[in-house]
């Protein structure tokens, strides 16, 4: 990954794919690995269901294994529970809201974690990695989180920050009891 074009720069690696930030621009590239490039037709068609709605990056370009999206700037749930940035009811209702409306525009909202959560630096939360929107199977991930958010995340036992490898050892737990494939 050290030799990309120097107009780029990793902003994130997951395991189906890479992104890239664009230099000058506020737009990221996904390059998705090869076994997982059927994946940008996926994610187009998703965010194409959820186009115009400001919860969701914006899409604009789509290529045989990569997606042109708007950067998004700001930290994700993950790094604000690592910081001490608070995580606020009007978050989760956000994040609530918009699950909801790609419901409405027939998506099946799966695979939604820390990492694909973010709060802009306006306080919008925006969805991130929506290409497993369209999966059939339920996913239970997001009201496990906010089910651990209510129970947990406001009491005095609560710390005010995270460590990372605390939250990754919870999210392996997680995805054994679950039986899920991982998300990083």
């Amino acid at each position: 990954m050290t030799n990309a074009h120097p107009d780029l720069s990793i902003c994130g690696i997951g395991r189906s794919a890479v992104v890239f930030k664009i230099k000058e621009e506020k737009r990221v590239v996904k390059v998705y690995f090869p076994p997982f490039k059927h994946l940008a037709k996926n994610e187009q068609i998703n965010y194409m269901k959820v186009e115009g709605d400001s919860r969701y990056p914006k899409l604009y370009e789509v290529g045989r294994n990569y997606i042109v999206l708007d950067f998004i700037e700001g930290k994700t749930f993950f790094q604000c529970l690592q910081e001490g940035v608070p995580i606020l009811p009007e978050h989760v209702k956000q994040v609530d809201d918009a699950l909801h409306s790609a419901r409405e525009r027939g998506l099946n909202p799966s695979d939604i974690h820390l990492h694909n959560l973010i709060i802009t630096k306006h306080g919008d939360v925006c969805i991130i990695d929506i290409a497993r929107f369209s999966q059939s199977k339920q996913c239970e991930q997001w009201n496990d989180l906010k089910s651990g958010y209510y129970k947990h995340y406001h009491k005095a036992y609560f710390p005010s920050k995270l460590p990372k490898w605390l939250m990754n050892v919870v999210a392996a737990l997680y995805r054994t009891r679950k039986g899920t494939s991982i998300h990083t």
